[in-house]
């Protein structure tokens, strides 16, 4: 990352500096906003600009006006550093066009905020750029007006094969000509990234044409294209289109991790990183439908670890969490596939195990007994309880449970389970017991 920092006060310039250089970033320093618009004038190369906001020759505001006339800088980042939060400011400040406001600070304080600024401009230079473009002469011109953005640009001359190219590898914009020879156009293109059925259908697309009519402009966007450009380019407008539009795919693909990991957080035990009970009631429906509907066995088990309470006051929650968190493992071990196995709560944990008949349901819960009495958890010598309840329906074809049915059959055949556990329990634990039934009670 090349940054020039423009800052008279030489104290915090090195500061600046200093933060920047742990950070990997190649700084050029300057004291005044003549040097800096001269040094990029003569073609010094930066990825962003940092400027405070006091100067002794110009304001910052007249640096940023004239960075954005030098060529090759138009859409440059610009960012303004200054000592006043003052909310007016700040809104003023960007109102003017500066990229981002980052406010003066002890180091300490400063320095995640630097580190986060310059990871955006990282993000937004890696930028992946598909260009489908049958002139290589234009494709050429577009990838040497996109150069100063730093993002790598691959040139397809024909939809079909920027189709496969979308297929294979990963980009954040497609810049697509209309106007393309062959049985695929560009609006074919467009159409086809938007009729996905993946995140693809989002990727954005910005349409070109040497055709600047009000009708073609209204097919482009009515196609999803996300923006347009007309022919002849101007490469600054080009620059910050593109920049704008891999921009927001970023956003959104970061919108889309976090998204993602509060799904797995909602359905995730912290303790154990097994599912949580959320996950079988989301899961454990689809099972039982599929089980209504082909006759097939279902069955569910309820394992609870024996005197756990007594590991907790012997030995203390955290040996006791240690001992939860192994036997998550072990249980695991033992589990397929296609199976839902969760922590159903405290020592207590379920399983639904898809076309599994009384017998092997039986062998399989004895499996797991013997997993945890053969081997200490936590250094400790444990055994478990397990109820097993087998559902054998009589098959149902063409019939479909609805989905109030199927989450109440879904109760009724872990409560049978939990039942079982019980009569494990007052048999003197250790063991297993297994229940067999054509019908589950809705719950």
């Amino acid at each position: 990352m090349r940054v020039a920092l423009v800052d008279s006060n030489g104290a915090a310039r090195a500061v600046m500096q200093g933060l920047l250089r742990s950070e990997g970033a190649e700084v050029h320093a300057f004291a005044h906003g003549e040097e800096a618009l001269q040094a990029l004038a003569d073609g010094l190369r930066v990825d962003l600009v940092l400027v405070s906001r006091h100067l002794p020759d110009m304001g910052a505001l007249e640096l940023l006006r004239r960075v954005r006339q030098t060529p090759c800088c138009a859409v440059l980042p610009v960012v303004l550093i200054t000592g006043d939060d003052a909310e007016p400011l700040r809104l003023s400040a960007l109102e003017g066009g500066f990229t981002e406001v980052l406010l003066r600070a002890a180091p300490d304080q400063l320095a995640p905020h630097l580190r986060a600024l310059l990871r955006r401009q990282i993000d937004q230079q890696r930028g992946r750029i598909l260009l489908v473009e049958d002139s290589p002469a234009m494709a050429a011109a577009t990838a040497e007006a996109l150069a100063p953005l730093g993002m790598e640009v691959e040139h397809a001359l024909r939809a079909h094969e920027a189709l496969e190219r979308l297929e294979q590898q990963a980009f954040d914009l497609v810049i697509v000509d209309v106007v393309l020879p062959g049985a695929l156009t560009g609006l074919g293109l467009l159409s086809a990234i938007r009729s996905r059925r993946d995140d693809l259908a989002e990727l954005p697309v910005l349409a070109y044409t040497g055709y600047d009519e009000r009708v073609r402009r209204v097919e482009m966007l009515r196609r999803g294209a996300n923006d347009y450009v007309t022919k002849p380019i101007d490469a600054d407008e080009l620059r910050a289109r593109v920049s704008n539009l891999v921009r927001y795919w970023r956003l959104l693909q970061q919108v889309r991790r976090q998204h993602a990991l509060m799904m797995r957080q909602a359905v995730t035990d912290a303790l154990t990183g097994l599912h949580n009970r959320y996950l079988l009631d989301e899961l454990g429906p689809r099972h039982v439908r599929r089980a209504w509907r082909g006759g097939e066995p279902l069955t569910a088990m309820m394992l609870d670890l024996d005197h756990f309470k007594d590991v907790n006051d012997q030995h203390g929650h955290d040996r006791g969490d240690q001992v939860l968190r192994e036997l998550a493992q072990r249980l695991r071990e033992q589990v397929r596939p296609e199976d839902v196995l969760v922590r159903y709560g405290g020592e207590e944990f379920a399983l639904l195990l898809p076309r599994l008949g009384p017998a092997v349901a039986e062998g399989h819960a004895e499996r797991l007994r013997q997993a945890v009495a053969q081997r200490p958890l936590a250094g400790l010598t444990l055994t478990v309880s397990i109820g097993v309840c087998v559902w054998q329906p009589a098959p149902s074809p063409g019939a479909a449970a609805s989905a109030e049915d199927a989450a109440a059959l879904l109760r009724g055949l872990l409560v049978c389970a939990d039942r079982a556990l019980y009569r494990a329990k007052g048999a003197g634990r250790n063991r297993c017991v297994v229940d067999v039934v054509d019908t589950v009670p809705r719950v």
